[in-house]
């Protein structure tokens, strides 16, 4: 079987963020040796070294970060990475710098750099002597690359032009429109990274999607198709080895995992407000949200016995969790620039969520392609009015009807065994790679 030497741009392979969850699902069963990657994220923890051992971490003169940000951040070792470090005195240090003052000095100064317009000055990554050779003794056959910021769009292509290997871009999320922030050089900066990325586009052998929804606007906005590939799932992992108990056994509970950030605030206070609704004449109903971001869910909600802080698990304890509750949520904020930031992603989430047996809240606006999705295929229970009446009564209604969670998990579970089977979509995935 033909397995490409792939060399990966950017994202890691890891069990917590969507781009890496979705990547090591994907790539998973291709030879270690033909998978290397580099990366100017912290490569010194949470790294899936199932799939692939072999790490280069990018950075700005051993700095993780360039001037001035360098000022706050420890020294991070680049090149090379001895896998398997994660208790490494940099990563100590670095969770040290990206909490209480530190954590708000580097925002502080991320924001001015983006203001004054001076971000992407400082943030540009070259081809040392010494990745040079890297890369020259790996010979990669492809470029793999999520991309994602204007530095990352210019450094695969100074790559591409020194190896003339092809490129493959995967998009994981609408970023062209979103990554630039707001500042007096705004409309120059967002020019350019519309121009990069299409310059680059136009070079890559290979156009990847997250989800048809995006793969359709970017024929429209590009001009060029793209291959839709998101989170494939393994079916005797996820899927419950008994069937399902769809009776309340003890309080209706409700959870979300996942991070708590842009496009994912206002949606879980409205949830979190409809439970406490809800709780005041049913007190058997908890809201549990399982996510790392627990400071930024304390500014959201006010924490109470029915919405509760739940710590992340192990990956290798999802599926257990996701069959073990009452309703599974996926939510979306309604606002102009989270619906055109979510508009067209597919959530790493999903798919798990659909295999759990669990039935599925999409709560979010119509225009989304999630909610497009679970409209037309009827996999969840939908609710596109931004208000808590609207969950309120979508919550009791659920509670209220078995068969209508039996019915929505079931369709979701068949779905997701019928179109999301990892052996198949990783062979489609592998074949897409073999350009002759």
């Amino acid at each position: 079987m033909n397995f490409p030497k792939i060399l990966i741009i950017g994202q890691s392979f890891n069990k917590k963020s969507g781009g890496g969850v979705t990547i090591s699902n994907l790539f998973t069963g291709w030879p270690k040796n033909r998978l290397v990657v580099a990366s100017n994220t912290n490569l010194y923890s949470d790294l899936d070294t199932s799939v692939c051992d072999t790490y280069y971490q990018l950075g700005y003169n051993s700095k993780l970060h360039p001037f001035p940000l360098n000022i706050i951040l420890p020294p991070i070792k680049c090149g090379i990475l001895p896998v398997g470090n994660n208790s490494n005195e940099a990563v100590k240090e670095e969770q040290k710098v990206q909490s209480g003052k530190y954590k708000i000095i580097y925002q502080a100064l991320t924001a001015l750099l983006h203001f004054f317009g001076l971000y992407n000055v400082f943030y540009k990554l070259k081809i040392t002597p010494e990745f040079a050779a890297w890369v020259k003794e790996y010979e990669p056959d492809i470029i793999y690359t999520q991309l994602a910021s204007l530095e990352l769009i210019k450094f695969v292509d100074d790559v591409h032009e020194q190896t003339k290997k092809p490129i493959a871009i995967h998009i994981m999320d609408d970023w062209p429109l979103t990554i630039n922030k707001p500042g007096i050089f705004y409309s120059y900066w967002q020019k350019v990274i519309d121009k990069e990325f299409r310059k680059l586009m136009d070079k890559s052998a290979i156009l990847m999607s997250i989800s048809d929804a995006m793969g359709d606007e970017y024929k429209l906005r590009y001009g060029k198709d793209l291959i839709p590939f998101h989170n494939p799932i393994d079916i005797n992992y996820w899927k419950p080895a008994t069937p399902k108990e769809y009776t309340i056994k003890d309080k209706f509970t409700i959870l979300y995992a996942g991070r708590i950030g842009f496009g994912i605030e206002s949606s879980i206070t409205d949830i979190a407000n409809a439970v406490n609704d809800i709780a005041k004449t049913n007190k058997d109903i908890v809201f549990e949200i399982q996510t790392g971001d627990v400071e930024a869910l304390n500014k959201l909600v006010q924490l109470n016995e029915n919405v509760k802080w739940m710590k992340p698990i192990a990956y290798s304890a999802l599926p257990q969790k996701f069959s073990g509750v009452d309703l599974l949520l996926l939510p979306q904020d309604f606002d102009a620039k989270s619906v055109q930031f979510l508009k067209y992603s597919f959530p790493t989430k999903v798919s798990e969520y659909m295999i759990s047996g669990t039935p599925i809240l999409v709560y979010g606006d119509e225009r989304t392609g999630l909610t497009k999705y679970a409209v037309k295929e009827q996999w969840a229970y939908v609710v596109t009015e931004n208000n808590t009446a609207a969950l309120t009564e979508a919550i009791n209604n659920l509670i209220a009807n078995v068969e209508l969670r039996r019915s929505l998990a079931e369709k979701a579970q068949k779905i997701a065994i019928e179109r999301e089977d990892a052996v198949i979509v990783r062979e489609n995935f592998r074949k897409s790679f073999i350009l002759s």
